[in-house]
């Protein structure tokens, strides 16, 4: 691994935007940088990019004579490269990414590949980029698969930008002494993303073909490791610890790993009708329930500062205890008005939903009785949240029978949507 050269404010913006303004200044380091690096780049057009300057351009062996610009090379005007982004043919991809991605849903109907990218980064993986849509029941659907060349699908954003152009995939520069903890802890590691907000840092590794995500503190200090497993992966043990536990009958939604200076567990989100909960087991098989309340217990801090804003705007007085993602989409979960909420964005930081558990006591009559009068009345009460859009509100019940499950979208006055 390279240590990256400087600390980097990311920024986004269309490579190929033309406003019609002059070409900004230009350091003569950063022209001299792009001609060592690609001395055969031809149509050269530079655009100025938050802290960088940004080369689009051609070269003799792409696709350039018949597709126009298909480079954009990140700079700064000290000559330091940053990144790359190429657009390439599908067949250009490597071949474990053409069998990752055939394997996938996304290479059959309803989804059609848009166009593929090549994405090379000072210091990390290079990661290729697979953009795939779909058009059902008049709505436009938009995925970006972030893949490594040996086919570990590493990240997928749903519904970016337009204009998106990865400026925000550069990778910051780790405190001293984080690249040297990876390379001692995970010799094999391959660096696919650095990220610092707020004194933290987090660094998306590959180890082997395990992706892994590291947590550290604003003095380089590895808070923790977080690795999503199978069932199949968690020991026999901490199994049997879960199934002994009051949260038995509860059905496990997703597991993660987590190794700390302290302790090594696995977390469980559990889902019922009388509630979904977090649940840590150790290896030893010490059940405890996650208290969602707690300050400082995961990654919130480098949530961006536009989706900061909108919980902040949206749901005044609520606590950001961490993020993840979720089928491409942003998942934040807050702590607001005494329970936890999840709040999903969409790759262009757009609010998409937001949903929270339901007891059944606390549903309204009016939905209870709209239940009671359907054609589900026999069926039991599997799940309930609570789910807000832009343009709706409603009860989310999933109910189910023997082996058949339906999910009814219920209005708070008793209307099944």
């Amino acid at each position: 691994m390279t240590l990256l050269v400087s600390t980097l404010a990311l920024a986004g913006c269309n490579k190929d935007e033309d406003n019609g303004s002059r070409e900004p200044a230009v350091s003569k380091q950063a022209q001299a940088a792009l001609t060592e690096k690609y001395p055969n780049a031809t149509n050269v057009r530079w655009t100025a990019k938050d802290k960088y300057v940004v080369a689009s351009f051609s070269l003799p062996e792409s696709r350039a004579a018949e597709a126009g610009i298909d480079l954009a090379a990140w700079f700064d005007n000290g000559g330091a490269w940053y990144m790359t982004e190429t657009d390439i043919p599908f067949t250009a991809l490597p071949e474990a990414v053409q069998t990752a991605f055939e394997a996938s849903e996304y290479a059959s109907a309803p989804w059609r590949t848009d166009d593929v990218d090549m994405l090379e980064r000072e210091g990390v993986e290079t990661i290729y980029v697979i953009e795939v849509e779909k058009r059902e029941n008049g709505i436009e659907t938009e995925i970006d698969l972030y893949y490594s060349a040996d086919g570990v699908l590493v990240k997928m954003l749903t519904d970016s930008a337009p204009d998106y152009d990865y400026g925000d995939y550069i990778p910051s520069t780790p405190a001293t002494g984080i690249e040297e903890y990876i390379r001692t802890n995970y010799p094999d590691a391959r660096i696919t993303e650095i990220d610092y907000e707020h004194g933290m840092t987090e660094v998306d590794i590959i180890d082997g073909r395990t992706p892994r995500e590291l947590l550290f503190d604003g003095s380089g200090a590895w808070v923790y490791t977080k690795t999503e497993v199978w069932r199949s992966d968690v020991p026999q043990t901490v199994m049997q610890a879960l199934q002994n536990s009051e949260w038995a009958a509860y059905r496990i939604d997703d597991i993660d790993h987590y190794e700390t200076p302290d302790k090594e567990f696995y977390r469980f989100d559990l889902e019922s009708a009388q509630g979904d909960v977090k649940v840590d087991v150790t290896l030893d098989g010490t059940v405890t329930l996650k208290q969602s309340d707690m300050p400082a217990q995961g990654n919130g801090q480098l949530v961006d500062a536009e989706v900061t804003g909108f919980i902040s705007s949206k749901y005044p007085g609520a606590r950001i205890v961490e993020y993840d993602y979720d089928k491409g989409l942003l998942e934040v979960e807050i702590w607001h008005e005494n329970r936890e909420k999840d709040v999903y964005f969409n790759g262009r930081n757009e609010w998409v939903y937001t949903e929270w558990d339901i007891r059944r006591s606390e549903l309204p009559q009016a939905v209870t009785a709209a239940i009671a009068a359907s054609e589900w009345a026999t069926f039991s009460i599997d799940d309930i949240e609570y789910v807000q859009t832009p343009t709706a509100e409603y009860y989310l019940v999933e109910l189910e029978r023997g082996n058949r499950e339906i999910e009814l979208r219920i209005a708070a006055e008793g209307t099944i949507l």
